[in-house]
């Protein structure tokens, strides 16, 4: 049987976040540990309450919740959750370390699957045809050359490959048996090899590579 999965709200719009409250609550395992409107008031009660999932928007009262994203640590995962379409601020989302980006149009049941998912394996919470497409697009931009991927050794293409499904690296570590300091080394040397400056625009590289 799955164990229950503490998640905490933060969204500007008291009632929406009321609302996502309510419908989610006791659902798929889930267990709203509370919520609030901006990025302080999260860090402080997070620290409390040590939720497994942090559901956030972008721009809050106070704060970002893409600083929310980079400011917390531990065992907490960020998912965002925005009203603009995900492909704006996906490669945001990624590189404040976020565990997933998700749109305001998603159904409750979808969300539960994709918590579920992100908390079970690890799974980046991200609707598949959002990833693809704003990967694709990003590669007009990529500073790294997507044949570097051919440089790579078959465990670092393995490392690559996860690390374009959005695994972090403790994920990437527990899914190839590795340490996560041979993962770390591995990372390091795929930026290197593909000369690029961040896990997102490797990512970038991968999907145009192997599309």
């Amino acid at each position: 049987m799955s164990t229950m999965v503490g998640v905490f709200l933060v969204d500007p719009e008291p009632f929406f976040g009321e609302g996502l409250s309510a419908a989610i609550d006791g659902e798929g395992g889930m267990e709203v540990l509370g919520r609030t409107t901006d990025e302080r008031e999260a860090l402080r009660m997070c620290a409390q309450r040590s939720p497994d999932v942090v559901l956030t928007e972008v721009a809050l009262d106070a704060g970002s919740g893409l600083n929310l994203a980079r400011r917390l640590g531990g065992d907490t995962r960020v998912v965002v959750l925005t009203r603009r379409p995900e492909g704006d601020v996906l490669l945001d989302s990624v590189d404040a370390g976020a565990a997933g980006c998700l749109g305001h149009d998603l159904s409750v049941e979808r969300l539960l699957v994709h918590l579920r998912d992100l908390v079970d394996v690890g799974r980046f919470a991200v609707n598949p045809d959002t990833l693809h497409e704003t990967l694709l697009r990003a590669t007009a931009t990529a500073t790294g050359d997507a044949h570097g991927v051919g440089r790579l050794t078959p465990r670092e293409r393995e490392v690559l490959s996860l690390v374009a499904q959005g695994l972090d690296n403790a994920r990437i570590a527990k899914a190839l048996y590795l340490s996560p300091h041979t993962v770390r080394t591995h990372v390091g040397n795929i930026l290197r090899k593909l000369e690029v400056h961040s896990r997102a625009e490797a990512a970038r590289v991968a999907i145009h590579a192997w599309d």
